[in-house]
């Protein structure tokens, strides 16, 4: 966490998923919280409430939501913060923003809804006419709405065009990584995702068993929690149908060191998804030097460059998922130039020092209070005059 700021400096409540939850969202809070804003602002997180069983009926979540609406009114009244940073995704979650958004903007609050979640226009678009007209209106309402890429951006301006939109691309940490040979055995693909159904979980089984009837010698490492396709018992069992056992393996939920040292040891990145934001764990992958091979949806094809970094390929078809795989596994000399392009990607484009300015950008363009326009002013020109920043 960042040291202690000064009480006269602007405080941002940042209301979202608790900093070592699991997911992109839960990713994106954490790394908010561990910026150092160098006395710019101050960083008061709120976690939101978690259910305690996966069966919490809605009587319950409005209860917990309705605490929830006591502890960020608290929250305000202590802080006196000009600004609440509202992180939020599709269903239950966005309509539980809205009335935080409410209370806020009752309380003198200016309002930022940060979209995160891949299938929010579904989630849009499969919501009766009122509601949608709601969600609509909440997006205008708040005093910005972040989007992860300009794709996303153009649809949130369909669903409300007089919403006042900015895009804030995720980012990542660039680890060190030391360039290692290249094997001699298998290609050594890995995939971090919920195993959940629209992660096309089942689609990468399919094309593993395509490169085993062809005899493409690949490894593939399943790394997450269970989800909608499977846990271990189910996930094992589709392996064993399809005699993938000696290429496939389910590894579980991996975090930290664990996750760091699975994507050391792996040779390239898949990601066969239905539907995708901005991937939290494809930019790792990319951060890692991993070429990778992906479906074009969400703001995938915003951040790989089809033949640059890796391949790209259309959603639910195993086939053609089968064809990249087997041209990234069999071409070594191609992996390492990926390698290269993916890491300078995630320099140039996806690291922390740019999500950090971006972020005091964004607040600086909020921030309401007159005895903070001046250095906010100085901090602006000092931006604009000079490419470095303090240290992350």
């Amino acid at each position: 966490m960042p040291p202690a700021a000064a009480s006269s400096d602007p405080k941002i409540i940042v209301v979202g998923p608790p900093a070592n939850g699991i997911g992109g969202m839960a990713s994106v809070v954490g790394q908010i919280l561990d910026i150092d804003f160098a006395g710019y602002y101050r960083i008061e997180p709120l976690p939101n409430t978690q259910a305690r069983n996966a069966r919490e009926s809605l009587g319950c979540r409005i209860v917990r939501h309705i605490r929830q609406m006591r502890r960020l009114h608290a929250a305000i009244r202590r802080t006196k913060a000009p600004i609440v940073h509202l992180h939020t995704c599709s269903g239950f979650s966005f309509y539980r923003s809205m009335v935080d958004m409410l209370i806020a903007g009752r309380l003198g609050c200016r309002v930022i809804l940060h979209i995160h979640g891949a299938k929010f226009d579904d989630f849009h678009a499969g919501e009766p006419t009122w509601r949608r007209r709601l969600i609509g209106w909440s997006l205008t309402r708040a005093d910005r709405v972040v989007a992860l890429s300009t794709r996303w951006r153009d649809k949130l301006r369909e669903m409300a065009p007089d919403a006042r939109l900015v895009v804030i691309e995720n980012a990542v940490d660039l680890p060190p990584v030391t360039p290692k040979p290249q094997p001699n055995g298998p290609c050594r693909f890995v995939l971090l995702a919920r195993m959940d159904e629209w992660k096309g979980i089942d689609d990468l089984l399919d094309a593993c068993a395509h490169l085993h009837h062809d005899g493409c010698a690949v490894r593939v490492s399943l790394a997450g929690p269970p989800g909608t396709a499977g846990d271990a018992g189910a996930l094992d069992k589709k392996i064993r149908s399809r005699n993938l056992e000696h290429l496939v393996r389910y590894v579980g939920e991996v975090r930290g060191e664990a996750k760091a040292n699975l994507l050391v040891a792996a040779d390239a990145y898949v990601q066969p998804s239905h539907h995708e934001g901005m991937p939290i764990a494809l930019l790792e992958a990319l951060a890692y030097g991993l070429p990778v091979v992906a479906t074009r949806v969400g703001a995938v094809t915003e951040v790989i460059t089809d033949q640059r970094q890796g391949l790209l390929v259309p959603p639910r078809r195993p086939d053609l998922l089968a064809r990249a795989m087997r041209q990234i596994a069999t071409d070594a000399r191609r992996r390492v130039v990926m390698s290269k392009a993916a890491r300078t990607l995630v320099s140039e484009r996806f690291s922390l020092a740019r999500f950090r300015r971006d972020l005091i950008s964004l607040y600086d363009s909020l921030a309401a209070s007159s005895s903070h326009t001046a250095a906010i002013a100085q901090r602006s020109c000092d931006n604009r005059q000079s490419q470095a920043v303090p240290a992350l």
